[in-house]
């Protein structure tokens, strides 16, 4: 039974195999502890029996997104990384004064490995399998050489430490204008991180951090981020405190 419950279409090369289970983020990045989870039905479906309720993860956030040679790699290549991303930003926030508004640092990291650590997450997110279906995706993931994020999708990056997580795969979102914004959006202590396509932000000072996908893979760099600190407030993408 539970191979037939773990088999289907991995989010990122799109074969149909037997899934593992994916942490999102990795398990290193504070991903190790078991947590509440609410899904679509529980938050939209008022017919559904588990309407207002809750389940409880084990394991952490995630689920049987990616097969076992996709899951492999990308932890491999990217989520050591990208940990050390997370724990530098920990760091970070827990030294600057409160109250939080912008969070100055200066990050070592290999900002292509992070990116593209952050691009695989969101590829788990998205249940509706959009994003697995943009080739030029796929193949930034799967060539770990390969740079560059397509000019129409931008990766934008906002601090917070949040009781509520959010982990929304690509969605069509009718913004505050009336105007149709294509996002996604995932976070997770010390960090958000949000997705677009053609499209603006939700908070116009989230630091777009697109440009990581233009250094070499393993390149080491030091940078300073200034990200502002929003607070998670409710389930729905992009609405903070």
């Amino acid at each position: 039974m539970r191979d037939t419950i773990n088999t289907g279409t991995c989010a990122i090369c799109g074969k149909f195999k037997k899934l593992t289970f994916e942490h999102v983020p990795p398990q290193a990045a504070f991903n190790n502890k078991p947590m509440f989870v609410q899904t679509s039905e529980h938050l939209i479906n008022r017919g559904s029996h588990l309407f207002g309720k809750r389940m409880k993860s084990n394991r952490g956030a995630g689920g049987y997104t990616l097969c076992e040679q996709c899951n492999n790699n990308t932890g491999d290549w990217y989520a050591k990384d990208f940990a050390d991303f997370t724990q530098q930003g920990m760091e970070i926030i827990k030294k600057t004064d409160l109250p939080y508004y912008l969070i100055k640092g200066k990050y070592e990291i290999k900002p292509l490995n992070v990116i593209k650590q952050i691009l695989a997450m969101f590829m788990s997110a998205d249940k509706m399998g959009y994003l697995r279906s943009q080739k030029d995706l796929v193949k930034l993931i799967l060539r770990k050489e390969e740079i560059r994020l397509p000019t129409r999708f931008k990766i934008y990056l906002y601090s917070t430490l949040s009781a509520k997580k959010r982990m929304i795969g690509y969605t069509l979102v009718n913004d505050e204008n009336n105007k149709i914004q294509k996002w996604s959006e995932i976070n997770f202590d010390p960090f958000g991180y949000f997705l677009t396509e053609d499209s603006d932000p939700a908070n116009i000072n989230m630091i777009d951090i697109s440009s990581f996908s233009n250094y070499s893979y393993d390149e080491q760099a030091t940078i300073e981020i200034t990200t502002p600190y929003l607070k998670i407030i409710s389930a729905w993408i992009g609405l903070y405190d």
